[in-house]
C-alpha cells in the first residue's frame, strides 16, 4: 500500500513540474490532428520514394492475369500492357489463351451507389483494338484516344474474346497501382503541389465530400478495413488481419475470440460448412483455406496459410526481375506467402478484390451482387493507401548497428556471414536472401525473390497430427501442376518475407510449421533444406561447399538478434507517435504507443533479454494509460514516457 502511495506521490510531483515547463506549448498541444496523419506522412514517404524511381516520363506498364473477382473464367493466359500517355500510344503482348483472347479495351468504371470495380453498364468502354498472333504470343499496337490522356480515369484494362465486350465477357485484366494512379494524374494535371503532403489528389468520391488530403484517404481506408463487409458473411480485412494481433492471427489470438466471431462462419452458416475453411487447422495452427489456384475444383484443389502481416508492404512489393528466380509477370508485385496472392495484374490493389471473393461470399457461388459486392475504385485506392501506410517503410541499416547484448551481436555477425570458409561453422547467410533483415536479395537490393526452401518436404508436420489427411500439398508460385507433389499447383517457391517483424508474428513459414524463432531459424540446418533448390545454391557459391550449418548456440544467437531487431522496431514506432503527441495530443495514437511498447515488452521477456529495457518499458507503458484515461493531463505525460522509451532503446543499442 506505501508503495503505491509512494509511486502515486511521484507521479503527481513528476506531472506538476512537467506542466510547469511545459505549459507554454499547451496551444500547440491543442491542434487538431488527424489520427491519421502519422500513416499519411508515412504513405507519402512510400509514394515519394516509388516515384523517385521511375525515369521520367517513363510508361505505365501493367501486368495482366485471370482475376477471382473480374474474370468470367479461369485462364492460364497472362500478358503485359505498356501504356505511354505523354506520346498516346499503348502497347499490349499476351502468351497464352489461343483464340479465346481478342479485344483490348480501357474501362473507366463510373463511381456512384451500387457502382463496382468490375466493368458494368455505364461505365466508359474505350475499344483500343484486336490481339494479332505473333508466334507464341499475340500483340498489339495502337494509339491512345485522346480522351485517355485528357480525362479519362483508367480503371481497368481488360483483354476480352473477339467481338466481345467488358460487360459480357472479361478474361484478363490489369489494374494500376494507387500510385500509378496518382502519377497518371500528375502527368496529366503537371500540377507540382501534387508531389506535396496534403495536396495529392484522391479518388473523386473523397474529392466530391471535400476530403481533398491523404489523411482522409489513409482515414477511410482504416474505417473499411475494419468494419467494411461488403455485404458478404460478416468477415472484415481485420478478421484475419486484426492490428491489436500486429495484422495476423495465431492459435493463441484466435483462442480469445468469441464463438461467434465471423472468422468462425463455417462452424455456424451452413452454406459455408465444406470446403470454405478447415476449423480444426484453423484453431489449432491459424491456417486459412485459400483457392489460389483457381474454384474449379474447391474440395481438392486449394492450400492452407497462414496469414502474413501487412507491415511494411513496400519494402517487399517489388519482385524479382522477369524470369530471374522462376517466376513470371504477372505478378508485378509480391504478395501472399507464395508471391502471386493476388489476381489479375498481381497487386496488392488486386489482392483485396481477390480477398473479398475469397473469404467474404455468403455461399461459395462467390456471385457478386448476390453473395458480396465488389469494392469500388474508391475503396481500392482508400485500402491500398492504408496498408501501404502501416509499418516501416524503409530497411534497417545493419552496418550501422550496434547492439550491447553480447549474444545478439554475435546473432548480427552470423547473420551477415555469408562464406563459410573453408569450414567454418559460423556463416548463416541469412543476409544473402534476407538483406538487411528484410525481404530482398543482397545482390539485388530492394527487389523480392521466390525460392523454394523445401519447407513442404518437412516431416512430421503439426497439421498432419491435428487433422491427418486435412493438409494438402501445396505447390507455392504459379497454377501449373507441380512435376512432382501430386495434387499441387505451382513450382515449389514462395515469398521472401521480411525478418524484422518476425519474433511479433508467429507462427513461422507459409504453412505455420514453427512456433518460435528458434525453430524457424534451426530449420535452415534441416535435411529438408540442404536438399532444397536454395539449400543447394547457398552450398554452390560456398567455399567450403556448405548451405547452411550453424550448432544450437549459434541458433540461439540469430535468433536474440530478430528479437532485438523487432523491438527496436517497435521503439522506432512507439516514439513516432509520443514525439507526434507534442503537436497534438491523439488518444488514438496513444493507444498506438502503448501497443508498440507492449509488444517490445513480449519480446523481450520471450528472449530473457534487456530485464532493465523491460521494466523501464513497463514504466513508459503505466503512464501511457494514465494519459489515455485523462487526456488534458495525458498531454503532459506523454513527453515523460516518450523519455523512457529512449532510456530503454539507449540499454539495447549503442547510438
Amino acid at each position: 500500500m506505501l508503495g503505491r502511495r509512494f509511486r502515486g506521490a511521484s507521479r503527481i510531483l513528476a506531472l506538476v513540474s512537467v506542466v510547469l515547463v511545459a505549459g507554454c506549448l499547451l496551444s500547440t498541444w491543442l491542434t487538431e490532428e488527424s489520427s491519421s496523419g502519422l500513416r499519411a506522412l508515412a504513405l507519402r514517404d512510400a509514394f515519394l520514394a516509388w516515384r523517385a524511381e521511375q525515369n521520367p516520363g517513363e510508361p505505365s506498364r501493367l501486368a495482366l492475369g485471370w482475376s477471382k473477382g473480374l474474370s468470367s473464367r479461369f485462364t492460364e493466359a497472362h500478358g503485359d500492357a505498356i501504356l505511354d500517355f505523354e506520346r498516346r500510344r499503348v502497347e499490349v503482348e499476351v502468351t497464352g489463351g489461343g483464340d479465346e483472347l481478342g479485344d483490348v479495351w480501357l474501362v473507366d468504371n463510373l463511381p456512384g451507389p451500387g457502382r463496382s470495380v468490375k466493368p458494368e453498364p455505364g461505365d466508359g468502354m474505350v475499344y483500343l483494338g484486336r490481339l494479332r498472333p505473333e508466334g507464341a504470343s499475340a500483340r498489339l499496337q495502337a494509339s491512345l484516344p485522346g480522351a485517355i490522356a485528357d480525362g479519362t480515369e483508367l480503371d481497368l484494362l481488360v483483354v476480352t474474346p473477339k467481338a466481345r465486350g467488358p460487360v459480357e465477357d472479361t478474361v484478363l485484366v490489369g489494374v494500376p497501382t494507387l500510385f500509378q494512379r496518382l502519377e497518371q494524374r500528375t502527368v496529366r494535371h503537371r500540377d507540382e503541389r501534387l508531389g506535396l503532403l496534403r495536396a495529392l489528389p484522391v479518388p473523386r468520391v473523397l474529392a466530391s465530400a471535400g476530403a481533398g488530403n491523404l489523411d482522409a484517404l489513409v482515414e477511410t481506408g482504416e474505417t473499411l478495413f475494419f468494419k467494411e463487409t461488403f455485404a458478404g458473411n460478416g468477415r472484415t480485412c481485420g478478421t484475419c488481419h486484426p492490428a491489436e494481433n500486429n495484422f495476423t492471427i495465431d492459435p493463441a489470438f484466435i483462442a480469445t475470440l468469441s464463438f461467434r466471431d465471423p472468422l468462425f462462419v463455417a462452424e455456424f452458416v451452413p452454406e459455408l460448412s465444406e470446403n470454405f475453411e478447415n476449423p480444426k487447422l484453423m484453431r489449432g495452427l491459424g491456417l486459412i483455406l485459400e483457392n489460389a489456384d483457381g474454384f474449379d475444383a474447391p474440395s481438392t484443389k486449394f492450400t492452407m496459410r497462414g496469414v502474413p502481416h501487412t507491415l511494411a508492404l513496400p519494402t517487399s512489393l517489388k519482385p524479382a526481375p522477369r524470369g530471374a528466380d522462376g517466376t513470371s509477370t504477372p505478378p508485378n508485385q509480391r504478395t501472399g506467402w507464395s508471391g502471386d496472392g493476388a489476381p489479375g495484374g498481381g497487386t496488392l490493389r488486386e489482392f483485396a478484390i481477390g480477398a473479398v471473393t475469397q473469404h467474404f461470399p455468403r455461399t461459395l457461388g462467390r456471385n457478386p451482387g448476390i453473395d458480396f459486392r465488389l469494392p469500388t475504385d474508391e475503396e481500392l485506392d482508400a485500402l491500398e493507401a492504408f496498408q501501404l501506410s502501416l509499418g516501416r517503410q524503409a530497411e534497417l541499416d545493419l552496418s550501422t548497428l550496434v547492439l550491447k547484448d553480447a549474444v545478439a551481436r554475435r546473432g548480427l555477425q552470423i547473420f551477415l556471414t555469408a562464406d563459410t570458409q573453408g569450414g567454418t561453422v559460423a556463416a548463416g547467410k541469412c543476409n544473402v536472401c534476407h538483406s538487411q533483415a528484410g525481404a530482398s536479395l543482397a545482390a539485388a537490393p530492394g527487389f523480392n525473390f521466390n525460392f523454394d526452401t523445401g519447407v513442404e518436404a518437412l516431416e512430421d508436420h503439426p497439421a498432419d497430427r491435428i487433422n491427418p489427411g486435412k493438409r494438402p500439398p501445396d505447390g507455392g508460385f504459379g497454377t501449373n501442376p507441380h512435376p512432382v507433389m501430386a495434387g499441387a499447383f505451382g513450382n515449389g517457391t514462395f515469398n521472401t518475407p521480411t525478418l524484422v517483424e518476425a519474433a511479433d508474428t508467429p507462427p513461422f513459414f507459409h504453412n505455420n510449421a514453427v512456433r518460435t524463432l528458434e525453430e524457424a531459424v534451426a530449420f535452415y540446418n534441416s535435411d529438408a533444406f540442404e536438399a532444397s533448390p536454395a539449400g543447394r545454391f547457398l552450398a554452390a557459391a560456398d567455399s567450403g561447399g556448405i548451405a547452411i550449418q550453424i550448432g544450437p548456440t549459434q541458433v540461439e544467437a540469430v535468433a536474440t538478434f530478430l528479437r532485438v531487431i523487432n523491438v527496436l522496431e517497435n521503439l522506432r514506432s512507439a516514439l513516432v507517435r509520443l514525439d507526434a503527441l507534442q503537436l497534438a495530443f491523439d488518444a488514438v495514437e496513444v493507444r498506438r504507443a502503448s501497443a508498440d511498447i507492449r509488444d517490445a515488452i513480449l519480446v523481450l521477456r520471450g528472449g530473457s533479454l534487456h530485464f532493465d529495457a523491460v521494466s523501464t518499458l513497463e514504466s513508459a507503458q503505466s503512464d501511457l494509460e494514465f494519459a489515455s484515461a485523462d487526456p488534458f493531463f495525458g498531454r503532459f505525460i506523454a513527453p515523460l514516457a516518450a523519455s523512457k522509451v529512449r532510456s530503454a532503446r539507449r540499454r539495447i543499442v549503442v547510438e
